[in-house]
């Protein structure tokens, strides 16, 4: 299943949950995460952390290719701005990122919001696939 935003992505964690059976207090415990994250993806905060996202995908058994391995995101932002013939100011100003955080993510560094990250992501293209 591709996801194009964020929403798309809150809303579907948030679904998984209730169809695995589980409350948020206990999915926030098993993610190692407080239940107050748990109530903002929930609610649709999309300036939350990916990385405490990712644990909550993971004990919800989803997978996320593109946001579990930082690297390889990061390849695919890279040759998809250099396909286009953009340097990394141009790039980052075509998803309205900073240079700055671009050249994280091409870096293959964790990134911290996940709105920014989807807007990198949207911008060049590149669908988000949840793998059952």
């Amino acid at each position: 299943m591709n996801i194009r935003t964020v929403q798309e992505l809150l809303d579907l964690i948030a679904k998984c949950r209730l169809s695995v059976g589980i409350d948020a207090a206990m999915l926030a415990t098993s993610a190692n995460v407080s239940p107050k994250f748990i109530s903002q993806l929930e609610n649709g905060k999309e300036t939350v952390e990916v990385d405490s996202l990712i644990k909550v995908a993971r004990a919800l058994g989803m997978n996320i290719p593109v946001l579990f391995d930082p690297v390889h995101a990061g390849t695919l932002v890279k040759a998809k701005r250099l396909a286009l013939e953009l340097d990394q100011i141009t790039g980052a100003a075509l998803c309205n990122v900073s240079p700055r955080f671009l050249s994280t993510i091409e870096n293959g560094k964790p990134k911290k919001r996940l709105n920014k990250l989807f807007d990198v992501l949207k911008g060049f293209g590149i669908d988000v696939e949840v793998v059952p």
